[in-house]
């Protein structure tokens, strides 16, 4: 019976905390809500969805980072279409589009208004140790296109974004 042969302390690899790195294993998470009103769009320029920035700083460059972005938000006719939609997009702080998506709904009426909600993903290696910031952008291609940010009567923290750092 190996257990009986065993005898003062187990040793442990990594100096006494019982863990070791594994590839895959998160390291860090942070986590940021937007943290004001609503951020609204009736226009096909991109724009930063206001009050709403995640930072890390990865501890290795062969780290991975996973960010994902959760969003809640509204399409409204605006009384000038049937048909409104948007785009929301993922970017980091050099404004690289990491992932991005579009929301759309075909009313019967141009003054009619529908709740949307989303999630997008990305995961890869940004090869620094330095901050890296992610934040929303939206757009609109007709109507108005809203997120929802905290307004603290109906809605809290809806919208959000986090980034963990995974190790290689």
């Amino acid at each position: 019976d190996v257990a009986n042969m065993l005898t003062g302390v187990t040793p442990v690899a990594n100096g006494g905390t019982a863990r070791t790195a594994m590839t895959g294993t998160p390291i860090q998470i942070v986590t940021a809500h937007k943290t004001d009103e609503n951020t609204l769009s009736t226009s096909s320029s991109v724009a930063d969805v206001a009050n709403l920035t995640c930072a890390i700083t990865p501890t290795s460059t062969s780290n991975y980072i996973y960010v994902t972005a959760i969003y809640h938000g509204q399409l409204f006719g605006n009384s000038s279409t049937t048909t409104p939609n948007g785009e929301v997009q993922l970017l980091n702080n050099a404004d690289t589009v990491l992932c991005k998506t579009r929301d759309y709904e075909t009313f019967s009426a141009n003054n009619q208004i529908a709740d949307f909600s989303g999630t997008l993903e990305a995961y890869y290696n940004p090869s620094t140790t330095s901050e890296i910031s992610f934040n929303l952008a939206i757009l609109s291609n007709g109507g108005r296109f809203l997120i929802y940010g905290d307004n603290n009567s109906y809605m809290t923290k809806p919208t959000q974004i986090t980034a963990m750092e995974i190790s290689a």
